[in-house]
């Protein structure tokens, strides 16, 4: 095994040293997993397309075609939303009657 010497600011250490406490592990059991994320995510391509490769084609419910039209579905939600208020009646409050 490599022994490296690594230079962390305070906060670096300080947040190294509790995620060990914590775990009840020594700081380099910490290291050792985070760089191993770190590798395990970073690849050689890192555009959009391929951080989300892993999801396309996941999903299989909905109509296809969510996306077309978008505003004029805006639009249209909007309109009948504002008809729906119009034509709600106005409730008409009795005027309180006085005590006798």
């Amino acid at each position: 095994m490599a022994l490296y010497s690594v230079r962390l600011d305070d906060a670096s250490a300080e947040a190294l040293a509790t995620a060990a406490r914590n775990r009840k592990v020594n700081r380099a059991v910490i290291l050792r997993e985070a760089i191993a994320e770190y590798a395990s995510t970073r690849t050689g391509d890192s555009s959009p397309f391929a951080q989300m490769s892993s999801l396309i084609g996941v999903i299989d419910r909905g109509p296809g075609n969510l996306s077309e039209e978008t505003g004029k579905s805006f639009a249209r939600l909007i309109r009948q939303q504002a008809a729906n208020k119009r034509v709600t009646p106005a409730v008409k409050r009795r005027p309180k009657q006085a005590s006798r």
